[in-house]
């Protein structure tokens, strides 16, 4: 049996493409949908754009991770029985191959590759809602820091 992790090395030396796919097989989808949530609460609550939209991407980010997380996991399920599929069906091998070299490479876009990003950040655990909270701190620390060097 072939499983999904198992394929994309091979995929990756059949086409000279580098894979990058992982998924979390433990992610508990009702708390992600929990801190979605929550990030949704506190947009709603706030009105500073920066704010928002750090918010937005931390939010974003959580559903996407998620969906991903969904998508390899029924891959992941479905994958081996296919693979079973078109090894007994010697004619599905060589249509299988021949859809891998005529697949045209296709460079993501600034908007693919920035979704990208923000969903890696969730993968990673990187909030960029708590990110700009502690730059706000760090500018409120400084801001006041001259306003009590310039009173004296």
């Amino acid at each position: 049996m072939i499983s999904f992790r198992e394929a994309y090395p091979q995929h990756e030396l059949s086409t000279g493409q580098a894979n990058d796919l992982k998924y979390d097989r433990q992610l508990d989808p009702l708390s992600v949908v929990r801190d979605v949530q929550a990030l949704q609460a506190k947009l709603d609550a706030t009105k500073d754009e920066d704010e928002q939209r750090a918010l937005e991407e931390d939010s974003t980010g959580k559903i996407l991770w998620l969906f991903w997380c969904g998508i390899c996991a029924e891959v992941d399920e479905l994958l081996p029985k296919v693979v079973d599929f078109i090894r007994r069906e010697e004619s599905m091998q060589f249509a299988i191959q021949h859809i891998f070299v005529i697949q045209p490479q296709v460079d993501p876009t600034d908007d693919q590759v920035h979704l990208r990003r923000i969903m890696l950040d969730a993968e990673a655990n990187t909030s960029k809602y708590q990110l700009w909270l502690e730059a706000r701190a760090t500018e409120k620390v400084k801001f006041s820091g001259r306003n009590r060097g310039n009173s004296l």
